[in-house]
């Protein structure tokens, strides 16, 4: 007698509970497609170094978490929030920041206050990336990257060919030497060593079909050679670093002599792009290493850091405080260090400093341990290219000023996630 209804209900839940699937699997998409499209903007808005393009960086990350939050209400099982060991010291950061600011330790207040907000968005796209990005869309994102690259190394190779040192063929920067749509060669030079690693992961992958991988394998040559054409000699060191990095961890994990094999021959066809390309320039330009500026700005920072030793002179302060240290005069403004390790330790001193130490130990940490599921995993195999792209930027780091440039610095603390995060024993 009461079977009509009973189905009648049975039917509604099943509804409800296809109609909350669909809507949480919609959230997850736009989830995912918000957070990429984030960290593409940043490249492609000239690396966000003007005030507007910082704005719509900061502002997406913050649009990231509400959009995360619906996502986690609706799933069904309830999602555990998903900690990540580079967490604690960069909250410590946050904490130096806030620190600066409360207690007047700052030498300008708007400089320490627009570098925690943007640091407050570098941890909103780490901790997103730190929910979202596992197995299958940890792959995607991965496609995503390498793809991406691809086609930015294309593009900023043939605009290095013929634009005449215009960024799109339209803009002439008052100043810089400029690569891709970054007025510093350096940078662009950073931002290609943290994909470069990815996309050559991906062309090693067993499962990929032939012409996908030879497709792959050749757009990474492309990214290695747009490196060196840059003429960042940051960016080759870098290069070479990261590469000797993910060719011993291939050695390790797989066969020693295919695993040279490979490695060798990538090294080997990168050279002889180059040299079918511009071998002149590239060549003067690895032979040129003078460069007394740097050294100086080096010998009048430690009078700075004997100023302000333990919280430093305030985040995003250098350019500010730095003159009033600086006996040397060149005729240039110096706006960066030109080293991160240096300038954080004068921005936000001793503690600061010690924060960073504190998230390199836990990145290699939990980054090598990853590696010990390098063969049955995919992800692991991911994780270990976005080690390797971290190092290559932690190498031209000790040269340059990279992480103080948004769009690397969000890839990078991104990439530090995916390093970093513990995996599961599957083939995901």
């Amino acid at each position: 007698m009461h079977s009509a209804p009973a189905i009648e209900g049975a039917s509604t839940a099943v509804t409800t509970v296809s109609i909350r699937e669909r809507f949480e699997r919609a959230l997850h998409r736009a989830l995912f497609a918000a957070l990429v499209a984030t960290l593409i903007f940043g490249p492609l808005a000239l690396g966000i170094v003007q005030d507007w393009s910082t704005a719509v960086l900061e502002l997406a990350a913050a649009a990231l978490l509400p959009l995360w939050l619906a996502w986690r209400l609706v799933a069904t099982p309830a999602r555990p929030i998903r900690w990540s060991p580079l967490f604690p010291p960069m909250l410590l950061i946050l904490c130096v920041a806030i620190i600066q600011i409360l207690f007047h330790r700052t030498a300008y207040l708007n400089d320490t206050l627009s570098e925690l907000w943007l640091c407050l968005a570098y941890g909103i796209l780490a901790f997103v990336a730190a929910q979202l990005l596992r197995h299958a869309y940890l792959l995607l994102f991965a496609k995503c990257a390498a793809l991406f690259a691809s086609l930015y190394a294309v593009f900023a190779v043939l605009q290095g060919l013929t634009s005449n040192g215009r960024i799109y063929w339209l803009i002439k920067p008052h100043a810089g030497s400029v690569y891709g749509s970054y007025v510093n060669h350096n940078h662009y030079a950073g931002f290609m060593e943290l994909l470069l690693p990815t996309a050559l992961v991906l062309a090693l992958e067993p499962a990929l079909r032939r012409e996908k991988r030879f497709l792959l394998a050749f757009s990474t040559i492309v990214m290695a050679a747009s490196i060196f054409l840059s003429q960042s000699r940051g960016g080759m060191i870098a290069l070479i670093a990261e590469m000797l990095f993910l060719g011993l961890i291939w050695m390790i994990q797989f066969s020693p002599t295919k695993s040279a094999i490979i490695f060798f021959v990538f090294c080997l066809a990168t050279a002889l792009a180059l040299v079918r390309i511009a071998p002149q320039q590239i060549a003067s330009r690895i032979a040129d290493f003078s460069d007394p500026a740097r050294l100086q700005i080096h010998r009048d920072s430690f009078r700075m850091f004997a100023a302000h030793p333990f919280l430093g002179s305030g985040l995003g302060t250098f350019p500010t405080v730095f003159p009033h240290y600086r006996v040397f005069y060149d005729g240039f403004i110096v706006n960066h260090a030109h080293d991160d390790y240096l300038e954080l330790l004068l921005d936000a001193g001793s503690l600061g400093f010690a924060a960073a130490v504190w998230f390199l130990v836990a990145l290699y940490r939990n980054g090598l341990r990853n590696l010990r599921l390098a063969k049955v995993s995919s992800s692991a195999r991911i994780a270990a290219a976005a080690l390797a792209g971290c190092t290559g930027l932690l190498v031209h780091s000790f040269l340059d000023f990279n992480l103080h440039i948004p769009a690397n610095a969000a890839w990078f603390y991104v990439l530090c996630i995916l390093a970093s995060s513990p995996l599961s024993h599957n083939k995901a």
